[in-house]
């Protein structure tokens, strides 16, 4: 039998579920994406965009491309030189590197 007291308290650990994703977050976010990731070698992914080969993409020249004006690149602040990047599940990228999903911001 359960008691009124029981289901309660039950109850309020189910409710504590939809903010798991919140906090997994956070812990993901601390970490910088390492160069030899295999998500980052499969996007060839570096922290400094001059070193990689792009080629114009989307009316954008392959000069201006950079991870912190890319699409995916998520923070607030234009200058921050990291932040989570969501092709690398919200893990920390440099502002000025590059990846081949770049996309512009729209």
């Amino acid at each position: 039998m359960t008691t009124r007291r029981s289901f309660l308290k039950q109850s309020s650990a189910l409710a504590l579920i939809p903010l798991m994703p919140v906090a997994s977050f956070e812990i993901a976010a601390a970490n910088k994406v390492p160069l030899d990731d295999p998500a980052a070698k499969a996007l060839r992914y570096v922290e400094d965009a001059t070193l990689a080969k792009r080629a114009d993409k989307m009316g954008v020249a392959a000069a201006d491309q950079v991870c912190s004006n890319c699409r995916f690149y998520i923070t607030d602040d234009a200058t921050a030189a990291w932040a989570p990047c969501q092709l690398f599940q919200n893990r920390l990228v440099a502002g000025p590197g590059w990846c081949a999903g770049w996309v512009p911001k729209s």
